[in-house]
């Protein structure tokens, strides 16, 4: 078992210990709608904002860029396939000029088979698309017009760890569990809103995103939509749970928040998860 014997604790914020900064976020939304055009204008100028802010990495909710599927829903007839083609590239120009990592939802369609998903986009400072998600837990709604994705993805961000998720995929633990002592850090994208009443989500969803930080020991960036009404604003979840910045709730922009460069962090957190793999083990909770 890894041994603690510095001074951190739990009873620490890790943005408040006075650390440098090692990778800083900015988690964005706006009002995601089915027009592709306004969508990236959208994701343009909250691009460039979040640059000038100083952040590493612009976060985007689910399907962002092209919104959440067809507007002709299931029905994928008259989807602008190129205009959404158009788009990428806009942000992948608009990648290399900011020299910004993107996380972006979008819709995807394999060149192959024609099949669609509600994916998540990743890429680098240089425009390169560095991984996909592909939602694993699509409602039954979703399943008329999306397949499921089958695997998980982990991606080097500036020497950060990182995996991702999107809105669903909070409604099953073993998808959180799947990334524990893997990232320091979970990218989640969401479009909870737009119902017109104040739904259950509005009250869980924050407090579920911190469960998963204290049990997991890495911090989230949980992108939402903004449109009337959204469940629950953008918001970053530090390492250990703390409840982090929070974007204005129905309004476009971002919360900007950042993973310390704390060794002392480090080590405090890689002894808690091989104390809870020892204990899974002296339990009987693993085959």
């Amino acid at each position: 078992m890894a041994k603690w014997d510095g001074a951190y604790t739990w009873h620490k914020r890790p943005s408040a210990v006075g650390a440098p900064e090692r990778l800083r976020v900015a988690t964005c939304q706006f009002p995601v709608g089915y027009d592709i055009a306004a969508n990236t204008t959208q994701i343009l100028s909250l691009m460039e904002a979040a640059a000038k802010a100083g952040a590493d990495v612009a976060h985007f909710p689910e399907c962002a860029l092209s919104g959440y599927g067809s507007a002709n829903w299931p029905d994928w007839s008259g989807f602008d396939w190129v205009a959404l083609q158009s788009a990428l590239e806009a942000v992948t120009s608009a990648v290399r000029t900011h020299r910004l990592w993107v996380v972006t939802g979008s819709v995807h369609r394999d060149e192959i088979t024609g099949k669609k998903f509600n994916s998540v986009y990743v890429l680098d400072r240089d425009g390169n698309l560095v991984g996909r998600y592909d939602k694993r837990c699509c409602s039954a709604n979703d399943l008329r017009a999306f397949e499921l994705g089958r695997r998980q993805l982990t991606v080097d961000i500036e020497g950060v760890s990182c995996g991702f998720l999107i809105c669903r995929d909070w409604s099953h633990p073993e998808l959180w569990r799947d990334y524990e002592g893997r990232v320091e850090l979970v990218f989640h994208s969401a479009c909870a809103d737009g119902q017109g009443r104040d739904k259950n989500e509005t009250h869980t969803i924050p407090a579920m995103m911190q469960a998963y930080g204290r049990q997991y020991l890495y911090a989230i960036s949980s992108s939402n939509s903004c449109r009337q009404s959204q469940d629950y604003p953008s918001l970053w979840i530090e390492r250990g749970g703390y409840m982090g910045g929070q974007a204005i709730r129905h309004e476009a922009g971002f919360t900007s928040n950042a993973l310390a460069d704390d060794p002392e962090q480090d080590r405090f957190f890689a002894a808690v998860l091989e104390a809870h793999r020892a204990e899974r083990i002296l339990y009987g909770l693993v085959d």
